[in-house]
């Protein structure tokens, strides 16, 4: 895990409501962490075609003056958050979710915090959908945060399979978390409602899913001072641990995220993508560490 003194958050906002908590989300994690913070604004590329119908300007300069105008709403949601006149503040045109993953890159960001929509169709298109494609395509951890979010995390969820990729999910999770907060580590058993006898597969899965799990939570108490608890739950994984957080009231879920293979991105990429939709709260996605 990255040191906290390393740690450089990038947070995408175009003056959307969708972006408030993500704002207070990292002004909350950069004042506990001395933090350096970019607040980007992202201006979509008007196609040529459109922008010579609805206007006499150039569409380079027409781009330009969208861009402007994007830099001023960044600015000016920015203002009255704590600690955001330390913040860099850009804008540049082109694809969200493209530019986003870009620039992060650019300015070798540690996480990617961004806003999310819960309320109606506008939220899912242009909040949701953009945290899922830049999560799909991030090298780095990315926090979707949703809009009514003050503070940081108390009680988060973490979902564990035991990868490399689930255990840096559940440590980022841990250092997320405020001084007083919980994390629970999940393992999502298969075999639900299954009766076991001794020594039969589904015996030996549980006893063995259980040992990991334990050693799990040793592992993670041995990387933070949060308190740690491991849980089995059984069901479909996605469903199954966005009805958990509903249920432990818990304001964040981590997953691990891809590898870079094609049939990861095919088999668990959905799991992920029902979960940044349906979650009752914010969703951490955290690639493996760096070998």
């Amino acid at each position: 895990m990255q040191p906290r003194s390393e740690r450089r958050i990038l947070v995408a906002t175009a003056g959307e409501a969708e972006s408030r908590g993500a704002l207070r989300f990292t002004a909350a994690l950069a004042a506990r962490d001395a933090s350096p913070v970019l607040a980007l604004g992202v201006a979509t590329l008007l196609p040529r075609g459109m922008a010579s119908l609805v206007t006499a300007r150039q569409p380079v300069a027409l781009d330009e003056r969208s861009r402007l105008e994007v830099l001023d709403n960044v600015r000016h949601t920015v203002q009255g958050v704590p600690g955001a006149d330390a913040w860099e503040k850009r804008a540049f045109i082109g694809m969200p979710a493209d530019v986003i993953n870009a620039t992060a890159s650019r300015w070798k960001a540690s996480m990617i915090v961004l806003g999310i929509g819960r309320h109606n169709r506008i939220d899912r298109m242009f909040g949701t959908e953009t945290a899922v494609a830049v999560m799909r395509r991030a090298r780095i951890p990315v926090l979707a945060v949703p809009q009514l979010v003050r503070a940081l995390p108390v009680r988060a969820v973490a979902a564990l399979d035991f990868t490399a990729a689930s255990l840096a999910a559940a440590t980022l999770a841990a250092d997320l978390l405020a001084d007083d907060g919980t994390l629970l580590l999940a393992h999502v058993c298969a075999f639900r409602g299954a009766k076991a006898k001794v020594g039969d597969l589904v015996d030996v899965y549980r006893a063995g899913a259980r040992a990991k799990l334990n050693e799990a939570v040793r592992m993670v108490q041995r990387r933070t001072k949060r308190q740690v608890e491991g849980v089995m739950l059984e069901g479909e994984a996605g469903a199954a641990l966005v009805a958990y957080a509903r249920r432990e009231h818990c304001d964040l879920i981590a997953l691990g995220g891809h590898q870079l293979g094609l049939m990861d991105r095919i088999l668990l990429g959905s799991v992920r993508t029902r979960i940044v939709r349906d979650a009752p709260c914010a969703v951490l996605i955290a690639p493996p560490e760096p070998s």
